[in-house]
């Protein structure tokens, strides 16, 4: 992992993580200099801004790490019976694309994450008991151990969802059934829309005894926070994939001569 940060490859990390400093940046200006924004003010939202960026960031990188361990663990899930995991190489791309790595898998990532946020904040109404109120959810101007863990645990289980996902679309590789020769993408049908729609319509129910719009704005701003972190996830993600895909296509057991050049050859040789 410290090798994506080698001086040859930091001026192109920088360039393609500028959405994630725009925002950043732009979020500095307003709440230091204009109003409140972000969940912070005045001139101690400078670093308390910066600091939230880079622990999220880190929160959401650092599980890169296992995602070779992740594929040995799941491989045996797709690996079984007439059932494989195969390589399309015209699928395959490593690239970073404006739309899909700035626009497309940042909203997935802030839809997952407040999917499952939802999720675990009505878990908890219905174990204390209690209604879920604003300041359960919303940063605050001082330390809350139960908010951070609940923070650092949904952003390990986004990452590693989603980076393994991500990975197998990146890498090309799609589910293969020999029997009936149908061939599944995997990551890209997570899906973009639902995981949005039902997080932030999730979130605003919790917050039935304020204003839908007092909601909305509260939750525009957490799309705001966690937008730059989910950039940078993305960015290096694909640096990752670009440096580890052979070892991760070997944890897959990606058997050797099946990486597909065509999916009528395939069809027809029986693969």
């Amino acid at each position: 992992m410290f090798e994506l940060w080698k001086k040859k490859s930091v001026k192109e990390n920088i360039h393609a993580m500028m959405p994630a400093w725009g925002i950043v940046l732009a979020t500095l200006v307003v709440s230091t200099l204009a109003m409140e924004f972000a969940f912070t003010s005045g001139w101690q939202a400078i670093w308390k801004t910066l600091f939230r960026f880079l622990r999220l960031s880190a929160l959401l990188t650092l599980p890169l790490f296992l995602l070779p361990k992740v594929c040995s663990l799941l491989e045996g899930f797709f690996n079984r019976g007439s059932r494989q995991l195969i390589q399309v190489e015209q699928e395959r791309d490593l690239s970073i694309r404006p739309l899909k790595n700035w626009i497309l898998r940042p909203l997935q990532g802030i839809g997952v994450s407040l999917l499952i946020a939802t999720k675990l904040l009505g878990f908890l109404e219905i174990y204390a008991g209690s209604r879920v109120t604003l300041e359960t959810l919303l940063p605050s101007g001082h330390f809350n151990p139960e908010r951070l863990l609940s923070v650092t645990a949904i952003a390990i289980l986004v990452s590693l969802l989603l980076s393994f996902l991500w990975a197998l679309d990146d890498l090309g590789v799609r589910y293969h059934n020999r029997k009936t020769q149908e061939v599944r993408m995997i990551g890209r049908y997570i899906g973009l829309l639902l995981p949005i729609f039902f997080g932030f319509y999730g979130l605003i129910n919790l917050f039935e005894e304020h204003s839908r719009l007092l909601a909305a704005q509260y939750i525009a701003q957490m799309v705001v926070v966690l937008y730059p972190p989910f950039v940078v996830l993305n960015v290096l993600h694909a640096r990752y994939l670009a440096r580890y895909e052979e070892i991760l296509l070997k944890r897959l057991k990606m058997t050797t001569g099946v990486t597909i050049i065509d999916r009528k050859e395939m069809a027809t040789s029986g693969i």
